[in-house]
């Protein structure tokens, strides 16, 4: 499995720095004109300066809570889309009646390089277990599997009989959903006597995957891989493997996404190796996600990961960083 989805993911660093900073100031530039909420965060900064990670600083960090009040205030989207509402492919709804857009791109998203990692292939049959209804997840994961050239089977949050009943008759290889729904169909199908020998993959979704709950899978003979995804921003990082498809410590930076590990609740930096909280510039004209503050904690694992991918690798989600103290305030908002 150690393959890549494709060339960019082997390009020397210094190549992809320079064509992610190249990208990010294409994009600002004509889309700043038409969001007006990026040009707020975008105040007196010119984008022309903005050449390495080290310059992002100078920009301050959107956080969930932020985004919430600009929508309130410009619905839907609170002034970041940079694409008309009736141009977007979808509009979605999250808990906390948040919105996010989805454009008209291929893989959108950028979940066909997650899928990819963990397995899935051209021709490959999905099954699809992350809800579909107002939500961003199910349609995410779909996006990438039929970049890939996969059939997808939309389950959504279905019943699980119903879902052992589609199992049974399409024979999916590859799962996709919460590690939760992937327990309790293979649970049912103990108990029903029914054969899913047909599953082999499974790209989960969350924050973390004990290695107890791993192993389990892998005892189904499946073989489970995470991606870390945030309903703003798509897929953010994945789990990925070596030559001789064992599991690498950590997740790789998926190739269009500026990843930063900040000083939680601050804008700059935090220290090399030092857990801070995970801020990301999401690559893309539609809606342009500029330093936005996941709340997420992480770190860098230093030196190159053994599948040959050469973008960063962050170690898993180590908890929420609004739950630390804090001894300074978050900045305030532009």
């Amino acid at each position: 499995m150690s393959e890549h989805f494709d060339r960019y993911e082997s390009r020397p660093v210094k190549s992809r720095e320079t064509a992610l900073f190249r990208e990010l100031k294409g994009i600002v530039s004509v889309a700043r004109a038409r969001a007006p909420a990026l040009r707020k965060q975008m105040l007196g900064i010119d984008i022309r300066e903005i050449k390495k990670r080290a310059d992002l600083a100078r920009i301050p960090v959107m956080r969930r809570c932020d985004l919430k009040e600009m929508q309130d205030e410009q619905p839907p989207f609170g002034g970041f889309s940079a694409t008309r509402l009736g141009a977007l492919k979808r509009l979605h709804a999250s808990p906390g009646h948040l919105f996010q857009p989805e454009g008209q791109a291929r893989d959108w998203w950028g979940a066909a390089r997650a899928l990819f990692a963990a397995g899935a292939r051209k021709g490959d049959v999905v099954l699809n277990c992350l809800p579909y209804h107002f939500s961003a997840e199910g349609h995410m994961l779909d996006s990438g599997a039929q970049a890939l050239g996969c059939a997808v089977i939309p389950a959504g949050d279905s019943h699980i009989a119903e879902t052992l009943e589609a199992i049974r008759t399409l024979q999916p290889r590859v799962f996709c959903g919460r590690a939760d729904v992937l327990d309790q169909l293979l649970a049912a199908a103990k108990k029903q006597k029914q054969k899913i020998a047909c599953l082999e993959r499974a790209l989960l979704i969350g924050d973390a995957l004990p290695e107890a709950r791993r192993k389990a899978f892998a005892d189904h003979g499946v073989a489970a891989r995470l991606a870390y995804v945030a309903l703003e921003a798509g897929v953010i990082a994945y789990e990925s493997e070596n030559d001789a498809g064992e599991l690498i410590d950590g997740l790789i930076v998926n190739e269009g996404v500026i990843l930063e590990i900040v000083k939680p609740g601050a804008c700059e930096p935090a220290s090399a190796g030092q857990i801070g909280e995970i801020v990301i510039t999401r690559l893309n004209a539609d809606y342009p996600l500029l330093r936005f503050g996941t709340d997420d904690l992480s770190a860098v694992i230093p030196g190159p990961s053994p599948c040959g991918r050469t973008n960063l690798r962050i170690r898993h989600i180590a908890g929420k960083a609004s739950r630390l103290d804090r001894k300074t305030p978050p900045p305030a908002r532009t």
